[in-house]
């Protein structure tokens, strides 16, 4: 079953490390703003010990009221000359809260709770408790694929002008294709409706009734649900699709991601590109030739630059256009099928839900990795470089690795060797990591570099924390 668990007690907060022999906690307490008839505040404080650049320092945790007075008590801190540094300020609220409470998305969870009257289209609970109780993953979530086709007069997309002519939907043991022009069909999936604003209404009526846990398409997010969104609003059609009923939700920043608060959404196709490009014999991207790479299945035979002209000048040929639009459903349910496990996987190490972990690029994932790992092991976060900092190391590189340039020619008996995942193991084996560079913990026994008229070592009685989590992730 699906429900709301609402947990009040997870409080915002930041870290402030002041300068040595500085008593800074009295005083942040006492910080409160009044801004535009709005109150930011303070509500406690913490002492620590953590880890920050490798040394033990003394912390202080500052916790507000709410996530938004982060960055205003933060202004003000950030300048004071007894603060060294003021760290880990700018994280979403909801993904520290995963991070703290070490709760991993898609495992059991053992939540003490007490159910509450919230507007909603399952049962709300707040929680008393909440904790991760094992590594046991969800298994057999009900997904749910759609597809789209619209009029077409010509290849460009308008979203304004052409409407939608069928929806498909594809599930285990479900199958349908909503349309409205009514003509003779042999299909008992198809289903009529008298308009495009009822198509829309139905789409809404189909997601309520079959409660998907995972809403799936191929290009869902730059094509399909922001098309039914734009002809939804067109229409006053209200898209409350969330288990809160609160609207599905287009972002249009960059790249085009669409979210539904209680469902999850898995574009298939972001996820094969980003995942599985460097696997794939196919260099195109297109539903047909992934589904037949990995599938070993087809799309429907069908020119769909003819739909325009069948819709409106023979509908009884759109029998064949109903089937197209159902296969294009029936690809993406399975290739979501085939991709899940390798997204539940990285969502297992990164510890962020699905919609984040497909969305995010590689560098995304490994810093919320990091980010979760530093937690783990009581780690500062240092804070993302400035303009000013950027700039200086865009003037001050680093040489690269050394590269031997063959000598063009013909050769026979070559042989090719290749050490794989060298640098990760290299970093892990001799333990290359920032805090451990010219330790004073092992004089003498330290892993020196092997490079002429260089002075570096690396720590061999303790590992550094990049290193760690290299050697954690090899193993894994």
């Amino acid at each position: 079953k699906s429900i709301i668990v609402i947990d009040t007690k997870f409080e915002p907060y930041f870290y402030v490390i002041p300068k040595k022999g500085h008593k800074l906690s009295e005083k942040i307490e006492k910080l409160r703003v009044e801004k535009k008839e709005e109150v930011y505040e303070v509500t406690k404080t913490e002492n620590l010990k953590m880890a920050y650049n490798g040394e033990e320092v003394d912390v202080i945790k500052v916790y507000t009221k709410l996530p938004r007075d982060i960055s205003v008590i933060r202004d003000i801190i950030k300048d004071w000359n007894m603060v060294v540094s003021v760290n880990e300020y700018d994280f979403p609220y909801s993904r520290r809260y995963l991070v703290d409470k070490e709760i991993t998305p898609l495992t059991l969870l053992d939540v003490e709770v007490e159910e509450i009257t919230r507007k909603a289209k399952v049962p709300v609970f707040e929680a008393k408790s909440i904790k991760q109780v094992e590594d046991e993953t969800l298994t057999g979530p009900k997904i749910l694929a759609i597809d789209i086709e619209t009029y077409n007069d010509g290849m460009a997309v308008d979203f304004e002008k052409n409407p939608i002519l069928m929806i498909s939907f594809y599930g285990k043991n479900y199958q349908k294709v909503i349309t409205w022009k009514k003509f003779k069909t042999k299909h008992k999936y198809v289903e009529f409706v008298e308009s495009e604003s009822d198509l829309i209404s139905k789409f809404k009526e189909i997601l309520e009734h079959v409660k998907p846990d995972i809403i799936t398409g191929y290009y869902s997010d730059g094509f399909d649900l922001p098309y039914i969104n734009h002809r939804a609003n067109k229409y006053k059609v209200k898209l409350d699709l969330g288990l809160d009923y609160s609207d599905m939700s287009v972002s249009s920043r960059g790249v085009s991601k669409v979210k539904i608060p209680g469902i999850v959404h898995l574009d298939a196709f972001s996820v094969i590109k980003k995942l599985f490009s460097q696997s794939l014999k196919t260099d195109f991207y297109d539903l047909g030739s992934v589904s037949e790479e990995l599938l070993g299945e087809k799309k429907t035979d069908v020119e769909l630059e003819d739909l325009a002209g069948v819709w409106d000048n023979k509908p009884s040929e759109l029998d064949i256009f109903c089937e197209y639009n159902l296969q294009d459903s029936k690809l993406a349910f399975k290739l979501a099928e085939k991709i899940l496990p390798n997204v539940i996987e990285m969502v297992k190490i990164v510890g962020l839900p699905i919609f984040d972990v497909t969305r995010m690029g590689f560098s995304q994932l490994v810093e919320w990795y990091l980010i979760k790992r530093s937690h783990l092991s009581k780690v500062v976060v240092p804070n993302k470089p400035g303009n000013e900092e950027l700039r200086d190391r865009m003037l001050n590189r680093y040489e690269g690795a050394f590269v031997f340039e063959p000598t063009p020619g013909l050769y026979k008996d070559v042989i090719i060797f290749d050490f794989r995942s060298l640098y990760p193991t290299i970093i892990s084996s001799h333990n290359i990591s920032p805090s451990m560079l010219n330790c004073d913990c092992c004089k003498g026994h330290e892993e020196k570099v092997p490079l002429e008229g260089a002075d570096y070592k690396f720590c061999k009685n303790k590992k550094g924390f990049l290193a760690g989590v290299i050697d954690d992730l090899i193993k894994r």
